[in-house]
């Protein structure tokens, strides 16, 4: 009896040897790379029979073990995924329905998720995932757009500065599309727009794609019409208070307002101001002297002219541009004298700057009334002559003008009677006074 049994015992166990290496499992059930038993036989054959077909872009043979790796060894290989994504692209460009079209594109989608799944990477493949959603999907399904904005943010947010310049172009896209169609505000549009540009500053001078993708998002949302002044006003106005001493902050709002001309806003001002206050210097000066040019407050323009100046040093020539247009900002706020003051030393910074000799006879003129009796004021009318006839020697681009004010002005000199009254003759030498204080020639009235 003992020996029957032991001879059954036997022959389970013998039979427990023979079944176990049939036992087998896909590397979907246990989580392995390749599966257990025949299945990782299975699967290890049909990476290498796709791999083949794949290779010679064989896409209707590879299909079909690629389908039994994906569906039952997905962890086997990172590879199978892009080569996947690679055979449903063309199988959904060559789809005869938009039916066949649609099942097509939820696969592709269902391909990265898994990759995610099994091989991570989360930001880069979100950001696949949401270019081909809107590759196909765009002009058909507002509700894909979103979707594919969600996809792409979310990239962006996870990568960062790791983020591909087509997942930071195409999410603008987006959200652009988005804005039109009503899904998302302004404001979360040029929020969209700064996130992705604050990334791409700091790359600009890692690859040429870069520069490339900053002006095709630029020109974009320039394009939309989204930077409009009023948007700029409502996005930065609720913030500037409390960030007008961040340099970031402060530099962003002057970008952009620059970007979509809206240099004339109050925000804008205020921002360049600040600027000016946080990092003086001589451009930063002359920038607001003209910004204030352009809103006709020469009060403030002189200001800061004089700023620029006086209180840096800057080149004679640019020196001598910015003291001629003090002296215009000065001759516009009446201060004739200031202007003449002005124009002296823009010519003594660069003496062929002929426009400065104009600006300069004009002031002299518009600052005769001070000198006194009539004959004193029109012995300025000398000193300008002297002043234009200057201009035009120096400088031949402004003769037509200085021949026009010497014939107009010839009529306002002192008559032969005025001048042999002051025991004068033409050609005397003669001092006028006052703020002009210049010797010139007599010339009386003809």
């Amino acid at each position: 009896m003992k020996s029957k049994a032991l001879k059954t015992i036997l022959l389970v166990i013998l039979s427990m040897l023979f079944v176990v290496p049939a036992i087998s499992q896909t590397g979907m059930q246990d989580g392995s790379k390749y599966g257990k038993g025949q299945d990782s036989i299975n699967c290890i054959k049909n990476l290498s029979l796709y791999r083949e077909f794949f290779k010679h872009n064989n896409y209707k043979d590879a299909i079909n073990p690629w389908r039994k790796v994906f569906g039952q060894c997905p962890a086997s290989s990172e590879r199978m995924y892009v080569e996947g994504i690679t055979m449903y692209r063309s199988f959904i460009e060559a789809a005869a329905t938009d039916e066949r079209k649609d099942h097509l594109i939820d696969t592709m989608l269902l391909i990265y998720d898994r990759r995610a799944e099994y091989f991570g990477g989360e930001g880069n493949i979100l950001g696949r995932k949401g270019i081909d959603l809107l590759r196909y999907r765009r002009t058909t399904d507002i509700e894909a757009v979103e979707e594919a904005y969600g996809f792409l943010k979310r990239s962006i947010e996870l990568e960062k500065n790791d983020s591909r310049d087509a997942v930071m172009v195409t999410f603008i896209s987006s959200s652009i599309t988005l804005n039109k169609a009503g899904r998302i505000n302004d404001n979360q549009s040029i929020e969209d727009y700064f996130m992705v540009t604050a990334i791409i500053d700091k790359l600009l001078n890692t690859s040429s794609r870069w520069p490339k993708a900053k002006d095709l998002i630029d020109e974009n949302m320039l394009n939309s019409g989204l930077l409009t002044c009023d948007a700029l006003n409502s996005y930065f106005e609720p913030q500037y208070q409390a960030n007008q001493n961040d340099k970031v902050f402060i530099q962003k709002v002057i970008t952009f307002y620059t970007s979509a001309g809206c240099d004339r806003s109050d925000v804008y001002v205020a921002a360049s101001e600040k600027m000016y206050a946080l990092e003086p210097g001589p451009e930063s000066a002359h920038n607001l002297a003209i910004l204030f040019i352009a809103k006709n407050d020469y009060q403030k323009a002189a200001q800061y002219l004089k700023e620029a100046v006086v209180g840096f040093n800057v080149d004679n020539t640019t020196r001598a541009d910015w003291f001629y247009e003090l002296a215009l900002v000065s001759s516009a706020n009446k201060n004739f004298c200031d202007a003449i003051a002005y124009s002296r030393e823009a010519v003594a910074n660069n003496s062929n700057l002929g426009k400065a000799y104009i600006v300069m006879a004009d002031a002299i003129i518009a600052s005769r009334e001070n000198l006194g009796e009539d004959f004193e004021q029109r012995a300025a009318f000398w000193v300008a002559a002297d002043k234009y006839t200057k201009a035009k020697s120096v400088d031949p681009s402004v003769a037509d003008e200085a021949n026009k004010k010497l014939n107009d002005y010839a009529g306002q000199y002192p008559n032969n009677e005025e001048v042999f009254f002051r025991d004068l003759k033409d050609g005397d030498s003669y001092q006028v006074k006052g703020c002009i204080s210049e010797y010139t020639t007599v010339r009386s009235r003809k």
